[in-house]
């Protein structure tokens, strides 16, 4: 019994604006037959660094991602949205310590 994985690009898509869907196929094969295979879907966009990527999407990214199509594709993303400002709530009585024993004066009538 002689058990081996392999990890290869089972498909690689360019998108309209030139992101790269990377399908990595992970693959058992068992003394010559395949008795597993799963799938990792990830993408990759023009503004990503692809260095730690496959030989193949590194080729596809490096011909396909000039300075146009980068600047073409920050220009399509949408702008930052800050998150707003919250500020703490303040009550306008102070609290009560539940565990504090208030001794209320007593009236007689």
């Amino acid at each position: 019994m002689s058990l081996e994985k392999q990890i290869v690009i089972g498909e690689m898509t360019v998108g309209q604006l030139c992101d790269i869907s990377v399908r990595t196929d992970t693959v058992i094969i068992d003394d010559g037959v395949e008795v597993s295979r799963s799938f990792h879907r990830h993408v990759v966009s023009p503004s990503d660094d692809v260095s730690g990527e496959a030989d193949s999407v590194q080729a596809t990214a490096n011909a396909l991602w000039t300075p146009e199509v980068i600047a073409a594709w920050e220009a399509a993303q949408p702008a930052p949205v800050e998150e707003p400002v919250v500020e703490p709530f303040v009550p306008d009585t102070p609290l009560v310590d539940p565990t504090e024993v208030v001794e209320e004066p007593v009236t007689t009538e």
